[in-house]
């Protein structure tokens, strides 16, 4: 574990979280402690935490030279994640005779109201996520190579779109590189599915290694079906509470929606279905652009309102 080594875990707590009580004790968040520490090592890979964890306890840090900064790193996610579900399980006290609530009768003391339960976890869920995106970024400039053989990045390596810049260019996700790990496998799914069929399985290689600047027309409408088709999945399938709250609300947003309030599951329908019909666009686009003529696409037939029949 990567904490409590000189039995000052709870200390250690407060330093990197700054909210969590150096006086409590640490045996009661040691489960959540090990729980975190499983969760951030499913992203960045079981055997680089495990060098965390050796490095740490003085075991050995031949295998990590940058211990001394990568070690807090690892550290603040694991803090922040453990401490929010502590506090969670902890709102609510559980004795023999059931589940009780504490009212304080010190009137400087008051049970806080549900909404400002579920902001204060909002905030914590948003410092865990920065801190994530922190430790990722780094295991990507210094090239950490138990980073790169985790399944995530290997299989990222193989997909037409491979990074989280790469994908900003496409579909706003504030360049998370922690989002773009959960697409990968959406993105894998999408180019099998529907970008290769459509572009020709025969001719596919050469795009997906078109490394052309400036980048063609072909690869960019390739791209950009890819993107949307993948966050069309992306936010119909996953708990969107691992999706920035940011990337939904704002393109809501920008499409006529408030900003301030909560996604329904109406609004993520239709978000889904906008960026279905988008992506149709776009993958019709990419076999004009294949074709090699440049003119404007018709995506629906010009049909006269005084005509009692269709054009198709």
């Amino acid at each position: 574990m990567i904490f409590n080594r000189d039995s000052n875990g709870a200390e250690e707590l407060h330093l990197i979280t700054g909210n969590y009580y150096a006086s409590n004790d640490f045996l009661l968040i040691e489960q959540d402690i090990r729980d975190a520490t499983d969760d951030v090592a499913r992203t960045i890979g079981r055997p680089l935490m495990e060098k965390v964890d050796k490095a740490y306890n003085s075991i050995s840090s031949e295998d990590l030279p940058d211990a001394d900064t990568l070690i807090p790193l690892v550290q603040r996610p694991v803090a922040l994640l453990a401490c929010v579900r502590f506090f969670r399980r902890n709102d609510v006290s559980h004795e023999d005779s059931g589940r009780k609530v504490k009212v304080s009768t010190d009137d400087s003391e008051k049970i806080p109201w549900e909404w400002q339960l579920d902001r204060d976890d909002a905030v914590h869920m948003e410092q865990y996520y920065r801190s994530m995106e922190r430790l990722i970024a780094y295991l990507n400039e210094t090239k950490n190579k138990d980073w790169l053989e985790t399944e995530s990045v290997k299989l990222a390596g193989t997909l037409i779109i491979r990074d989280a810049d790469a994908f900003e260019r496409y579909f706003p996700i504030q360049s998370s590189s922690r989002l773009f790990l959960l697409l990968v496998p959406f993105i894998r799914e999408v180019q099998i599915r529907a970008i290769r069929p459509a572009y020709g399985s025969d001719k596919w290689t050469e795009l997906l290694k078109d490394a052309s600047v400036p980048e063609t027309d072909t690869h960019f409408a390739a791209c950009k079906a890819t993107a949307l088709l993948a966050m069309s999945q992306a936010i119909r399938r996953m708990p969107l509470q691992l999706i920035p709250s940011g990337v939904i609300r704002g393109y809501l947003a920008e499409n006529g929606m408030g900003a301030s309030v909560p996604a329904s599951l109406d609004e993520v329908a239709r978000l889904s279905s906008w960026l279905e019909a988008d992506a149709a666009d776009w993958l019709e686009r990419m076999k004009v652009f294949r074709d090699g003529d440049s003119g404007d696409l018709e995506v629906l037939p010009k049909n006269a309102k005084r005509n009692k029949y269709f054009v198709t």
